[in-house]
C-alpha cells in the first residue's frame, strides 16, 4: 500500500455519492424547467462583465460572440463542476480496507479507463465534426472519471 498517499480519506466516497445525487436532481430540474421558463438563471456575460467585449474589434471578439449566447446558464457550469468533484470524490477515495489487490485493481481500472477514453476520442476525431464534436469533448471531460468508477 505504498501508492495510497494521493488518495482521499474514505469518508469522501459517501460525500461524493451525495454530490452526485444532488447533481442528477439538478440535471432533471434543468431539463424539465428549461423549456417552461423564459429566463436564464444567470447570464454569464453580465455576471463577469463580458458583454462589453463583444464587437470591440479585438482578437477574441468573434470567439466570445460565438461561444457565449444570450441565454448562457450558470447552472450548467455549476452542474459540470459538481460532476467533476463528485467523480473525484467517488473514484479517488480510499476504501475501508485497502490492500495490495485493491491497489492493483485501482491501477488497472485507471489504465483501462484511459484506454477506453482515448479510443472514444480517436473515433470521434475520425467520425464527428463541427459543433457535435464540441459536445463530445464536453462529455469526454466527465467520461474518464466515470469509466474509471465503473471499471473499479
Amino acid at each position: 500500500m505504498k501508492n495510497t498517499k494521493f488518495l482521499l480519506p474514505s469518508r469522501f466516497k459517501k460525500t461524493g455519492w451525495w454530490i452526485f445525487g444532488i447533481t442528477i436532481v439538478l440535471i432533471v430540474f434543468h431539463s424539465i424547467f428549461q423549456s417552461q421558463c423564459d429566463f436564464s438563471f444567470n447570464n454569464i456575460r453580465e455576471l463577469f462583465g463580458m458583454e462589453r467585449l463583444n464587437g470591440n474589434g479585438n482578437l477574441f471578439s468573434s470567439f466570445l460572440s460565438s461561444s457565449f449566447g444570450p441565454n448562457d446558464d450558470l447552472l450548467l457550469t455549476f452542474i459540470g463542476i459538481l460532476l467533476i468533484v463528485a467523480g473525484i470524490f467517488i473514484g479517488f477515495s480510499r476504501n475501508q480496507e485497502d490492500d495490495e489487490f485493491i491497489e492493483q485493481l485501482r491501477y488497472e481500472s485507471l489504465i483501462l479507463s484511459l484506454y477506453i477514453n482515448s479510443g472514444i476520442v480517436l473515433l470521434c476525431l475520425i467520425f464527428v465534426w463541427g459543433l457535435p464534436f464540441l459536445w463530445v469533448m464536453m462529455i469526454n471531460i466527465f467520461s474518464i472519471l466515470y469509466v474509471f468508477i465503473i471499471c473499479f
